[in-house]
């Protein structure tokens, strides 16, 4: 899959195309229904099947302070639409500017899409909006395609029990530690890249070494307060099984700052500052809580471990 980061490396527009358009954050069942409907269409029809996306959320521009953390990075979103996307054959991320968002919708569709894309057929969701001001919807959309030639696809949303699947709720499910739940919206395994960066080493005094990780993305979803059983992916192929604390560590640090913190086990052993690391979070084992003694808390970690070790297969 061909990965373009930004409109104007599109030197050489693209011929006939199907365009998904989306922030996508997440690939989602519900995002992998419009991306599987475009590479559909886009073969039926002898297009080009793409999918447009923004390298950051619309609301990280016009209201940081509230914008939502982001359930996968940018590179984790193009290697998620490529493994589920149903065929998707070149993402193009736009840089999400205060100019870009300037745009009339218009602009948008005159520019972009047909311009830069050759959309002949533009896949979104029910909920889509664009432009200025967020002026533009399907109904402008479909209004566009009906002047201009193209077709219009406004995809249901995806029901998972009767509820809409949304990046807002696996957020939310994330957030609260219900990791089965939302990886069954998301559809895959939810998980967080970064490298280790050096902590207190406090782990290593009290027999259980752990990698501090520093995510990759600024604003990365984690999980809530809590122990984690998780697998660990070190970039050789190998997943192996970890205990992972989310959290300030109430026991032994007093700043406030929330860490992710992960005992490898499986027999590993060796040096990982500075490696890429991911964690593939499974299941929640219990809330943070304080404890009296580093006795009590190296207790504590044991039976963590062991329950780690039941809950995941090897």
């Amino acid at each position: 899959m061909n990965v373009i980061h930004g409109l104007e490396m599109l030197t050489t527009p693209f011929g006939r195309s199907a365009v998904a358009v989306g922030v996508f954050d997440g690939v989602h069942r519900g995002h992998q229904e419009i991306l599987k409907q475009t590479a559909r269409e886009a073969r039926s029809q002898g297009y080009v099947p793409v999918a447009l996306t923004f390298d950051i959320h619309p609301s990280e521009l016009f209201a940081p302070d509230s914008a939502p953390p982001y359930i996968a990075s940018l590179p984790q979103r193009a290697e998620l639409i490529d493994a589920y996307g149903g065929g998707i054959e070149a993402v193009v991320i736009v840089r999400f500017d205060r100019a870009f968002a300037a745009l009339s919708p218009q602009a948008f569709v005159a520019d972009v899409l047909e311009a830069k894309l050759g959309a002949r057929h533009v896949l979104v969701g029910a909920d889509f909006c664009y432009g200025k001001g967020r002026s533009g919807n399907v109904t402008t959309l479909l209004q566009s395609g009906a002047r201009d030639g193209f077709a219009v696809t406004a995809v249901p949303p995806v029901l998972l029990h009767g509820e809409r699947i949304s990046s807002t709720q696996v957020r939310r499910l994330v957030a609260e530690g219900r990791l089965p739940e939302a990886v069954g919206l998301l559809g895959h395994p939810f998980v967080v890249r970064g490298h280790v960066g050096r902590g207190k080493q406090l782990g290593r005094t009290l027999g259980y070494p752990t990698a501090n990780l520093l995510p990759a993305q600024p604003r990365q979803l984690l999980p809530g307060h809590g122990v984690y059983a998780a697998y660990a992916l070190l970039g050789d192929g190998v997943p192996r099984r970890a205990a992972v604390s989310v959290g300030v560590n109430p026991t032994t640090d007093h700043d406030g700052r929330r860490k992710v913190e992960a005992f490898l086990m499986d027999g590993f052993s060796g040096d990982l500052y500075d490696r890429p690391l991911a964690l593939d979070f499974r299941a929640k084992i219990r809330d943070e809580r304080r404890f009296d003694t580093l006795a009590a808390l190296v207790a504590q970690m044991e039976r963590d471990i062991a329950q780690v070790t039941e809950s995941l297969p090897v």
